[in-house]
């Protein structure tokens, strides 16, 4: 079947292109680890708290399986590049598609300089205000991300079969959890300085690292959700 019979008939049964599709279903995977890595992150912080014999073990074994998530993101990031400048996307969504690539990288990429960050912050700063800091407010910031990356998947998932509304309404709910991470920094912040007098320079600074650092991936994780839906309404969905 030629590309131009393929085409038409991806767009009466859909309207994403084939190649557009075949993207998605490439980023769905990217995504995916995204959302492993995140939930090891969350197993690191909770490791890290309980603070017994085997914690460092825990965060390590962690931090490298989030590192191997990361060099598999990498190959199919790569992958993805080659299948863009191939030409296996309409040069009209080709632009924000790569921006959308762009943006899936910096999610796990994010995750992945956490892990490290986490790390370091255990091993050199065990103390009970960053522990406090790391029950409290951290963890709540990696769970909205696990939330606000399980919607994006799913609006990946029914980008070609719900309405351009429904879409929308799944996306202001990704912008509302990214608003809940930003109150939840704000609030952080003000404990970090207001405290800053009795915690140590690395003390102060892995715990401002953590904060800026699941922030971003929050800020990722929007920017493709709205990106998404600039990309279905190039087609009046």
């Amino acid at each position: 079947m030629s590309r131009i019979i393929r085409d038409f008939w991806g767009r009466i049964l859909s309207p994403l292109y084939v190649g557009e599709r075949e993207f998605l279903s490439r980023l769905i995977t990217h995504l995916e680890l995204s959302q492993k890595a995140i939930e090891i992150l969350e197993g690191m912080v909770l490791s890290a708290v309980e603070n017994n014999t085997i914690s460092k073990t825990k965060v390590s074994e962690g931090m490298r399986e989030i590192s191997a998530l990361e060099r598999e993101g990498d190959e199919i990031v790569r992958q993805m590049n080659d299948f863009v400048l191939k030409g296996a996307i309409p040069i009209t969504t080709a632009s924000i598609m790569d921006t959308i690539l762009n943006k899936s990288d910096d999610i796990l990429d994010g995750i992945h300089v956490l892990s490290r960050e986490l790390r370091r912050t255990y091993y050199l700063c065990n103390t009970e205000p960053v522990r406090k800091f790391l029950s409290e407010e951290f963890l709540e910031m990696i769970r909205i991300g696990k939330e606000a990356l399980k919607s994006l998947l799913e609006i990946i998932n029914r980008l070609d079969k719900a309405s351009f509304s429904d879409i929308r309404v799944m996306v202001m709910g990704i912008q509302k959890l990214e608003e809940e991470v930003d109150d939840i920094k704000d609030s952080a912040l003000d404990k970090l300085y207001a405290s800053a007098k009795e915690l140590t320079y690395v003390e102060f600074m892995s715990s401002m690292s953590l904060i800026f650092g699941i922030d971003d991936v929050l800020d990722s994780i929007k920017d493709i959700a709205y990106m998404l839906l600039t990309l279905i309404s190039t087609y009046g969905a």
